[in-house]
């Protein structure tokens, strides 16, 4: 049956007396300390005054009335005070930091939390939009109330104390809201095993959306009350001698089913109103569960039982943790009952739910690890089931599956996707976490990296204190990291390592260059602004990887010397003296002049060419892209001559290589057998070995026909084992 509300306590001018009502719940509930409390209906009077609801009802007396039912689930007074000025804040838009200040900090995020629930609401629309944000925002939620049970319980007062308010509402508001307490709401209370709540949500739901049936029930349920009251006396009596008899000391009380409850249990199993004989039953409670059992065997031998009607949620618990003996009997004058028999402490449950274990109930110790998990399970089993109603039947289900939620030893829970493995985990905390993670403890037992979390779980994360991420992270076939976050952050590690690197690659190579060449004073700064850098590091790093060449560089200087800008000549000098092949060259459009390849570029058959005529030197053989061509001074363009390479000229030419690769043990011999079953002679080969970034370096020449051969070869190259890039070095 829907809750009848008795009014507060008022004054002569029928103003709330808040005083008294203060003290009769002390009494009542046998509180030692209100003064939370009293400071929070305090605020709410100041910051309420005159402010009422959307259906009329004072804000202050409105959170009193959620604060009256937080009291019967025997909640704590920060929890009682937030219930207390909730609709207040709502309505007048309060600051967090106003309630902080007057009633601390626990309440105000126990405020915050339930604001934040609101959104709840919108689930309903998520099938239809498949709203990322919108679905992204109710893990938030999730994860909040994750964290605090209280939230959730303080969010459902409210709900109660909201339908019993709005019967003189709109119709179609108030069956919106009906249904949405019924598809949302009601399903939460069930799954956290709070019936007090569950039974009165659904009740007063079902009294909005179908009044013509909620009538008939309750007037059914009137017209038997005599004889359901009489009867139930006579029970209680027959059963209270027969308990007395076997030395069980029992509590017994009649009950009448809620009327949502009969009309559930009539739809489902098509029957008459008349014909669902539990209607009415008696509930027996008992010390221990030995007792449970003793008094069932005393029940069916007072009554005959109907097998069909039984049901053992002591052995095989309800998912929500609802533990009791149901059975059902032939009573007297032949008249079907059911009886519920349990514990104290299983009756607790079954009104109190989580509520029950309440984190701060006793002493202000904390639940365990274990009463978490559970919590946290049965919010997600609420998401699984109102995914599954209508409207959200429609491909729904999924988008509560892709996750998993972990809690910190702390106590902290965490969402990941799906699959997520301790390093994910470390990476999701914070970057530096991830760097140093070596291993991990789950639920207390050391896991390797890879391990697979699930919800539930308890992750502990082993660090070294100086740690760096490994290559293998990235690999996705070895399966260190599910989330692209994680893996963005250990991409983004290398990535600076590596610029660094080349930075001080690049800066040696040009310090080396400038000793020889006998150079001082160079302004590198102006150097690496002609060249469009902001930062020198960044100039460094181009040149160490070869994005820019050092005879580019030299050319720049050069230029700058032309300008007046720089007080030291640069001649434009080959940087490197490759090896060169001995062979004469025959190339078709320079008949009688000597010829020689160049040195900057090195260009091979198969590539465009162009000739510049030297001083003394015959004509030197560029590529059509090589830097000196393109960037050759104007006074000198008419020494450049079009040349083609002789079709019918064979011989064998050097090009030098930069492999990039992970440093696997077989990689320089993987190189090796390559080119010996390619048969390419390799002429020379140099690598240098990173042990921060586990990368190898590698230059080598070889002595190539032409460039399809020398593309063929770097093709095969690529798919080596650990082999991050290959290119061709210009100079």
């Amino acid at each position: 049956m829907v809750k009848v509300k008795e009014k507060f306590p008022r004054h002569a001018d029928d103003s709330l007396d808040v005083d008294l009502w203060l003290q009769q719940i002390k009494n009542t509930h046998q509180l030692e300390n209100i003064d939370l409390i009293k400071k929070s209906c305090e605020l709410a009077a100041t910051s309420g005054k005159g402010l009422t609801t959307f259906y009329g009802q004072a804000c202050a007396e409105q959170g009193m009335e959620i604060a009256e039912i937080l009291l019967d689930l025997h909640l704590d007074s920060p929890t009682i005070a937030a219930g207390v000025i909730l609709s207040t804040t709502q309505y007048s838009h309060s600051s967090p930091e106003h309630i902080s200040k007057h009633l601390g900090e626990d309440v105000k995020k126990l405020v915050d939390g339930v604001l934040q629930m609101n959104n709840v609401n919108s689930l309903s629309n998520l099938a239809k939009n498949r709203d990322q944000t919108q679905i992204d925002r109710l893990r938030k939620i999730i994860l909040a109330m994750a964290s605090d049970i209280r939230v959730v319980i303080i969010k459902l007062a409210e709900r109660v104390v909201l339908l019993r308010g709005i019967k003189n509402i709109n119709s179609d508001e108030r069956k919106r809201l009906a249904q949405e307490s019924m598809d949302i709401y009601a399903p939460l209370a069930n799954r956290l095993g709070i019936g007090q709540l569950k039974w009165e949500l659904e009740d007063l739901s079902f009294h909005y959306l179908n009044p013509e049936t909620y009538k008939k029930i309750a007037s059914f349920l009137v017209e038997k009350r005599i004889d359901r009251e009489k009867g139930v006396k006579q029970i209680i009596s027959q059963l209270k001698k027969s308990l007395a008899d076997a030395n069980i000391a029992a509590e017994i009380s009649g009950r009448a089913k809620h009327i949502y409850s009969i009309y559930r249990k009539s739809h489902n199993k098509q029957r008459e109103y008349k014909d669902i004989f539990d209607y009415t039953a008696a509930r027996i409670i008992v010390p221990t569960i030995q007792d449970c059992y003793t008094t069932l065997s005393i029940v069916h031998d007072l009554w005959e039982q109907i097998p069909e009607e039984f049901d053992d949620y002591i052995t095989h618990p309800k998912p929500n943790g609802y533990r009791s003996i149901h059975t059902a009997v032939i009573g007297p004058n032949e008249k079907n009952l059911e009886i519920q028999i349990r514990t104290k402490e299983m009756h607790e449950q079954a009104e109190h739910g989580v509520a029950a274990h309440w984190l701060y109930k006793e002493n202000h110790k904390k639940t365990g690890y274990e009463d978490k998990i559970t919590y946290l399970r049965q919010l997600l089993a609420w998401q699984h089931d109102i995914a599954k109603e209508e409207p959200l039947r429609k491909g729904s289900a999924e988008l509560f599956a892709d996750r998993v939620y972990v809690f910190t030893p702390a106590g902290d829970v965490f969402d990941l996707p799906m699959g997520a493995t301790p390093l994910d985990f470390a990476y999701h905390i914070h970057s530096e976490l991830g760097h140093r993670c070596r291993g991990g403890k789950v639920n207390g037992h050391i896991v390797t990296l890879k391990h697979t979390l699930h919800t539930g779980d308890q992750v502990e994360i082993l660090t070294v204190p100086l740690g760096t991420p490994s290559r293998d992270w990235l690999n996705p076939e070895l399966g260190y990291l599910k989330t692209s976050r994680a893996r963005a952050k250990v991409a983004q590690w290398f990535r600076h390592q590596e610029t660094n690197q080349y930075a001080e690659t690049g800066k040696q190579a040009l310090e080396k260059e400038f000793a020889k060449l006998g150079v001082q004073h160079i302004n590198l700064h102006k150097v690496a602004t002609r060249f469009g850098f902001k930062t020198d590091e960044a100039f460094f790093s181009s040149v160490g990887h070869g994005s820019i060449r050092i005879s580019q560089v030299l050319h720049a200087i050069h230029t700058e010397q032309k300008l007046g800008e720089a007080q030291t000549t640069l001649p434009l000098t080959p940087l490197k003296r490759s090896l060169s092949p001995k062979a004469a060259l025959e190339i078709s459009g320079v008949d009688r002049l000597l010829t020689r390849i160049a040195k900057c570029c090195k260009p091979i058959p198969g590539d465009q060419i162009l000739g510049f005529i030297t001083q003394g030197r015959g004509v030197s053989i560029h590529r059509k892209d090589c830097y000196n061509i393109s960037h050759i001074m104007p006074d000198n363009q008419s020494r450049l001559i079009n040349v083609a390479w002789d079709e019918k000229q064979s011989g064998s030419y050097y090009v030098d290589l930069y492999i990039l690769a992970y440093a696997g043990e077989n990689i320089l011999k993987d190189i090796s057998n390559l080119f010996s079953t390619l048969k390419i002679n390799l002429v020379a080969l140099n690598s240098t070995l990173n042990q921060k970034t586990n990368m190898i370096y590698i230059t080598l020449t070889v002595q190539i026909n032409d460039a399809s051969q020398l593309e063929k070869l770097i093709h095969q190259i690529h798919p080596l084992p650990n082999v991050v890039e290959v290119k061709r070095i210009s100079e």
